[in-house]
């Protein structure tokens, strides 16, 4: 395992690439969502556990890399929208 990977449910995961992480942390999710008990990622020497208690931690936590896989892609994840008035 290099440097730079985690450890999400058993699957190593390259930390740099968003993308990755946030496929793992939705299988995660839903494996909590369900009722699949705990489910562990290592970031290097930190161990981190989810129980269905956190699932809302781990609901932000792929926010964020959400966002960060969108910007890493050049994909937008909000748009505006535009109102006229026309009388």
């Amino acid at each position: 395992m290099a440097a730079g990977d985690v450890v999400i449910n058993g699957v190593t995961v390259d930390i740099d690439d968003p993308c990755a992480l946030v496929k793992e942390l939705r299988k995660a999710e839903l494996m909590l969502a369900t009722g699949g008990g705990i489910v562990r990622a290592r970031f290097g020497d930190d161990d981190v556990q989810f129980s269905s208690a956190s699932l809302s931690a781990l609901r932000e936590l792929i926010n964020r890399y959400e966002v960060l896989c969108a910007a890493k892609c050049g994909t937008r994840l909000r748009y505006a929208k535009r109102m006229r008035f026309v009388r």
